[in-house]
């Protein structure tokens, strides 16, 4: 198999498995907003019920405890009339279940007393459907938590299985037959493992992802300390997750000023093998002034994968280090080629399912107080060839 299609293998894998984790985030905010969006399509059914005259027969706030504390919901019972017919209901409002906030229920129920004449409104087609508060409330706002999993696995499809990146023009697609080919300029130039793009994305989805769910305990958390129920074990086991969604902000930004980084671009002459020289010649895009020093490292790492139990461990480790290219001096950093020479006794590159032996163009730039350049290029390294002196 050659390198240009065991890296398409790997890409469709990498397809596949980004598709299945942002389905699965997208299908997750769905099945979460689906408690939210159905008491929605009521409230906008709702606008056209009729506005009737009712009386409450029963009202109480209800107090539901469990081992997280306690939250309230409003009960209450009322009649009315609909063509000379008595009906009996029982619903407030359309968003069921209970949360946080006793004194803005007792205030509901205080306005909602036993005897008290006050209006419902009811299903022109049902009539024993009824409700008193037709409007929004606010316990609806959190169904915009699951929305944001929708919105980050939507948009993670999009991006993986159907943004193409900028159109091209009617030239470039006039001329397909020869821009499928690598021009001059562009050969030997090697790809990035990972963008500053893609690294941001990713940080953004697990920040997104972990303070989505954390927020959600800290929302209730802070409300009973408003209110006075404040659980202090609840709010010390809380602080380690908080700290880590912090962090994980602070990485996003970091990503983000990662973007604005110098850019290496590295062309490799050939293709290098065991035994043989490898020339590598780089070019810095960008203000390349701001790095006080500049180094491209090439590494041979093994890679080792087995189970221990239930878990499966990947150990990694580091069997050849040749370091290309040490510069200090900010116009030596601008482009420049640099050999050397590989040693026939390592390992060429090799993969499998349980070990592999990759070779990996490792590029840094020390920024002071500025996010570190650092990218790592992939090549093959072939086996020595036949006739190759060491």
């Amino acid at each position: 198999m050659s390198f240009t299609s065991e890296v398409a293998g790997k890409e469709r894998k990498n397809k596949r498995f980004l598709g299945c984790f942002f389905t699965v985030f997208m299908l997750a905010g769905l099945g979460f907003s689906s408690f939210f969006i159905w008491p929605i399509v009521e409230l906008l059914q709702a606008r056209g019920w009729r506005e009737t005259p009712c009386t409450i027969l029963t009202s109480e706030v209800k107090t539901h405890s469990d081992s997280d504390g306690s939250t309230y919901s409003v009960e209450v019972t009322y009649e009315y009339l609909v063509n000379d017919q008595s009906y009996t209901s029982s619903r407030y409002k359309f968003m069921r279940g209970s949360s946080s906030g006793y004194q803005g229920k007792k205030a509901i129920v205080d306005r909602l007393s036993p005897g008290t004449k006050t209006v419902c409104y009811v299903n022109r087609r049902n009539p024993s459907e009824a409700v008193i508060e037709r409007g929004f409330t606010g316990d609806l706002l959190f169904g915009l938590i699951p929305l944001v999993f929708v919105a980050v696995g939507a948009g993670g499809l999009f991006g993986v299985f159907l943004y193409q990146g900028k159109p091209k023009s009617p030239h470039a697609r006039g001329a397909a037959s020869v821009a499928a080919a690598p021009s001059k300029d562009e050969k030997g130039v090697l790809k990035s493992s990972t963008s500053p793009g893609a690294r941001l994305g990713c940080a953004i989805v697990i920040a997104t992802f972990w303070n989505g769910i954390v927020s959600i305990f800290v929302v209730q958390m802070v409300d009973g300390w408003i209110k006075g129920n404040g659980d202090g074990c609840g709010t010390v086991f809380m602080i380690p997750f908080v700290l880590i969604g912090l962090g994980l902000l602070v990485f996003v930004g970091y990503s983000f000023l990662a973007l604005f980084n110098p850019r290496p671009r590295l062309r490799m002459h050939g293709e290098p093998a065991l035994g043989e020289t490898i020339e590598i010649e780089w070019e810095i895009r960008g203000n390349c002034d701001r790095m006080t020093r500049f180094a491209i490292l090439l590494e041979g790492r093994e890679e080792a994968t087995y189970r221990r139990g239930t878990r499966t461990t990947t150990e990694k480790s580091i069997f050849e280090s040749i370091e290309l290219a040490a510069i200090t001096r900010s116009k030596d950093m601008r482009r420049g080629k640099v050999k050397a020479s590989i040693p026939a006794g390592s390992m060429h590159t090799f993969k499998s399912n349980s070990n592999k032996f990759i070779w990996h163009l490792q590029v840094n730039g020390e920024i002071p107080r500025w996010p570190d350049v650092s990218e790592e290029y992939e090549i093959e390294m072939k086996p020595q060839r036949p006739g190759a002196t060491s």
